[in-house]
């Protein structure tokens, strides 16, 4: 007979008044100065996405994908592709086996093969990553879904001269836009 009260409606009223709250407790003066620091390295922008490289490498910005290169050998890339079906995060079990195949059929492409595979976490999300070695060069793969969309992060490099630091830069610091 009575109304209910709508406890999502009442939960979002109480976030809202903390965020107030904090947000409120953050300002006034005093207290010393503080200075943010600039990531390291150059942003890196693309359709959908942004990453950071290293400042004195290359970029390239495309409609699909954007790279940052150190040499001929050595880069940083992420390639923007299209899935044919709606990624949810509760099908990842199911992609892995997927991405396992596509990485198979990559490293047989390059004449190499595929020395390891897992799953990491990238811009807050399950990745899977694949290192596919072919010829004197490695490519570590990883795959991002999101969407309809897959965002390819490619890093490359001789395997006489070591994985860079870009590598790890650019994992850290990729995040969707």
């Amino acid at each position: 007979m009575y109304p209910q009260r709508n406890r999502r409606k009442r939960a979002a009223w109480y976030g809202a008044l903390l965020a107030l709250l904090l947000g409120a407790a953050g300002c006034g003066g005093g207290g010393a100065a503080t200075t943010q620091t600039e990531p390291a390295g150059k942003a890196v922008n693309g359709a959908g996405f942004t990453f950071r490289a290293p400042p004195d490498w290359t970029t390239v910005v495309g409609p699909t994908g954007s790279s940052a290169r150190h040499d001929p050998s050595t880069l940083v890339s992420v390639a923007v592709l299209p899935l044919v079906k709606l990624y949810r995060l509760a099908l990842f079990p199911k992609v892995v086996k997927e991405l396992d195949r596509v990485a198979d059929t990559y490293a047989a492409n390059l004449k190499g093969r595929v020395t390891s595979r897992r799953t990491v976490e990238v811009a807050g999300r399950q990745a899977r990553e694949y290192r596919v070695a072919h010829g004197d060069l490695v490519d570590a793969v990883t795959f991002v879904l999101r969407g309809k969309r897959n965002f390819q992060l490619t890093c490359r490099w001789r395997d006489s001269d070591g994985e860079p630091a870009a590598c790890a830069q650019l994992a850290a610091s990729f995040a969707f836009r």
